[in-house]
């Protein structure tokens, strides 16, 4: 299970719902956590129990996304739940048994743009790093997040304390 892959289906799956604010919680010991919330469309009933079966888009994509996160998490040892309503956003709760944390610096940095602010906080061992992209934008005066230096600079903060 790679867990950096999970956060990026994740949250470009929050992003793509019309999410303004994802929130990413990621705590890794011997096992590992990875929450990622959002304040997007959100899904009805029907679309909720279909939204981990292979082949299934509610987006026009290919649908292996969530399948394979899914799968990935089942067969670390761990699960993949998602609750979400219509209107208010989507939760979904990875936990996984045999993992590798992979580039969460690099996943994190695809998903930053500038018409969503994201949160993320973890704790990998006993390292961790926060960051709040609106107290960022607040700090900068508007810094623009889609910006190649800009994701530069994030990916060096998270892997300067992560890793």
């Amino acid at each position: 299970m790679d867990l950096s892959f999970a956060l990026l289906e994740l949250a470009s799956n929050s992003l793509d719902a019309g999410a303004t604010l994802v929130k990413i919680r990621l705590r890794v010991g011997r096992r590992a956590y990875l929450k990622v919330s959002d304040n997007g469309r959100g899904m009805d009933g029907e679309t909720l129990k279909k939204a981990c079966e292979e082949g299934f888009s509610g987006k026009g994509s290919s649908g292996i996304g969530l399948y394979q996160t899914a799968k990935c998490a089942s067969q670390s040892g761990g699960s993949l739940k998602i609750r979400s309503k219509i209107g208010k956003g989507t939760s979904a709760i990875l936990k996984a048994g045999q993992f590798e944390t992979g580039d969460m610096a690099a996943s994190l940095a695809v998903i930053l743009d500038d018409e969503s602010d994201i949160v993320f906080k973890a704790r990998i061992g006993c390292k961790s790093v926060k960051l709040d992209t609106r107290r960022k934008r607040d700090e900068t005066g508007g810094i623009s997040l889609s910006d190649a230096r800009t994701k530069a600079i994030v990916k060096q903060y998270v892997n300067e304390n992560l890793k």
